[in-house]
């Protein structure tokens, strides 16, 4: 399947963004994940700033293994 993307590629950042929402944001409606008007990156920062410890933690070690893949390729 698709890969999740990295959160250092600004391309993709917002797909990043939409993406662990999805998967760490409690939601029943996308009203839940993000407002009408509200971008999916400011969405994801304020979720960032008010996750619990271990969520951060996760997101953090996602972005490692894909630094050390990618160290792996070179």
């Amino acid at each position: 399947g698709p890969k999740i993307p990295h959160r250092d590629q600004e391309s993709i950042y917002p797909k990043y963004c939409h993406l662990m929402l999805i998967l760490f944001k409690p939601w029943r409606s996308v009203t839940d994940l993000k407002q009408t008007l509200q971008l999916w990156t400011k969405s994801f920062e304020t979720f960032r700033g008010t996750c619990d410890k271990k969520v951060v933690s996760i997101l953090n070690n996602m972005q490692i293994l894909h630094e050390c893949k990618d160290s792996q390729d070179d």
